[in-house]
């Protein structure tokens, strides 16, 4: 989030500077001090009315250095924008109280797990691009909680739909799949095929990679119901073509839900469907480990009658 709002400003600011010849930024991580920046917030800008300087993980800075930029913001060039981020700074620093006295201080505290949808929705946007709540609900299943990945995977997307397309689960699935270590579609495939083994390796991967087990259960719920529509859908006979367009998917993708329909019944999908409600109550009111959880109703689905 905090690249993001830089991100923001630095788009704002390019109205009124020429930031190829007036952009500095720099990281205490790669060595980075107070003189350097110092230095570059009191050079005058080149051909231009404002010069922006970025300083990030400014919260490792020395103590010393830290005064120092307290003093710079007590007068600082009128000409400069001058942006420091960082992770975390307590607020009865010198710095932060110089800061805080322009009305220069912005908190952007991590996104719940429930709010990630959201916020790939509002990255999109800022790309300029229109996304559905599955897409983006996808994109966080295959990615992760990680902000800058997202972001990055966001990107590749958006250059992969086009200018003034909306995004689409679809979109997602096949760009983001092809590129992540281990993809919740591939989960998800091998969960229809009814794959208890593979289905079980994946899904502790996505978990230990960081995927939230609740965003897994979602994703597992919502292909359940896609099969059930499918398969319903088949039994009357309908056709890809017809198919398709009633369940929101590409062709391929209701050819490939198709193979995976067949593997079941009407009858088993359905109390596929109602265990997974259970579990999710299970998750969210009972002291249980979650992952355990799911990899039981994964056990269940896959299991074959006798």
């Amino acid at each position: 989030m905090l690249e993001r709002a830089v991100r923001r400003l630095r788009d704002r600011l390019a109205k009124v500077a020429d930031l190829d010849f007036n952009l500095d930024t720099f990281d205490t991580e790669t060595g980075a001090n107070a003189d350097d920046v110092l230095g570059a917030a009191n050079t005058m800008p080149f051909m231009s009315e404002r010069r922006l300087v970025v300083l990030r993980h400014a919260e490792k800075l020395p103590a010393a250095e830290l005064g120092a930029l307290a003093d710079y913001a007590k007068d600082p060039a009128p000409y400069t924008c001058l942006v420091l981020t960082a992770e975390k700074l307590a607020k009865n620093t010198r710095l932060y109280k110089a800061v805080a006295a322009l009305g220069g201080v912005a908190e952007y505290a991590a996104p719940k797990r429930n709010e990630y949808p959201g916020e790939v929705a509002r990255m999109f946007r800022d790309k300029g691009h229109a996304v559905s709540a599955a897409a983006a609900e996808a994109l966080v299943a295959a990615v992760g909680r990680d902000l800058r990945r997202l972001d990055s995977e966001a990107d590749k997307v958006v250059a992969y739909v086009g200018d003034g397309c909306e995004v689409t689960a679809k979109d997602v699935e096949e760009v983001v799949s092809s590129a992540a270590p281990v993809s919740v579609f591939d989960y998800l495939d091998a969960l229809g095929s009814r794959d208890c083994r593979g289905a079980l390796r994946l899904l502790a991967r996505l978990v230990e990679s960081g995927e939230s087990v609740h965003g897994t259960h979602a994703m597992s719920v919502r292909h359940v119901r896609t099969l059930i529509g499918v398969k319903a859908m088949m039994d009357r006979r309908a056709p890809v073509a017809q198919i398709a367009p009633a369940v929101g998917m590409a062709p391929w993708q209701v050819e490939k839900a198709a193979r995976q329909a067949r593997s079941f019944t009407a009858e088993e999908l359905t109390r596929a469907l109602r265990a997974a409600a259970k579990a999710e109550g299970e998750m969210k009111t009972s002291p249980v480990d979650t992952r355990l959880v799911l990899e039981r109703w994964v056990a269940g689905v896959c299991r074959r009658e006798r």
